[in-house]
């Protein structure tokens, strides 16, 4: 390999996710790049089969809002789950939330398309990490999907992957411990 290429994968190699992320976060520009990446995933059947919504600014504050106002989120369960809704839906400066859209198809099947949207999500991060953000990709545990998914008009055939975090990294993050080798997880198979 050529010393651009060494230096790329060694740039993609260096991507962990970082929590808390706070300003600066990509450019209008920069997100709409990180967006575009999602496409170059591997799509069986030309599908598209992710959907997402980025929420930035003041906009994280009414989505977090209309979330908790929502008549479905007016039990205990939420109530006590309100801080971690805000550090979910309001720390990062970007907020993404992703859903993998569902469609019915006789050579796609189901596995392949949510297997098509996290490649698409990772495709993002990668892009944010090589434009020089931070991301972490968290889960979003019911009830919090179903209330996403209600208040942002999501279509019956999506199903809420996660939230997806951009920015940079809140404070100064200590090294990582060293990554598995891939001899612990992969093998070269010979006949």
């Amino acid at each position: 390999m050529n010393s651009i290429h060494d230096q790329t994968l060694a740039t993609l190699l260096s991507r962990r996710s970082a929590w808390p992320l706070s300003e600066p976060a990509p450019a209008p520009a920069e997100l709409e790049a990180i967006l575009q990446a999602a496409a170059v995933a591997p799509d069986h059947a030309g599908l598209r089969p992710w959907h997402f919504k980025a929420v930035q600014g003041e906009d994280r504050q009414a989505l977090l809002h209309r979330v908790l106002q929502h008549p479905d989120a007016q039990t205990g369960q939420v109530q006590a789950l309100q801080g971690k809704y805000a550090l979910k839906l309001t720390t990062a400066p970007v907020v993404i939330v992703l859903a993998a859209r569902i469609t019915p198809h006789p050579k796609a099947p189901e596995f392949e398309q949510l297997l098509a949207a996290g490649a698409a999500v990772m495709s993002m991060l990668n892009a944010a990490h090589l434009l020089g953000y931070s991301g972490f990709w968290s889960s979003t545990p019911e009830p919090l999907a179903a209330l996403l998914h209600k208040v942002m008009g999501f279509g019956a055939q999506d199903r809420i992957i996660g939230l997806l975090n951009l920015g940079t990294p809140a404070s100064v993050t200590k090294p990582n411990a060293a990554r598995t080798p891939w001899q612990e997880y992969a093998q070269r198979w010979r006949a």
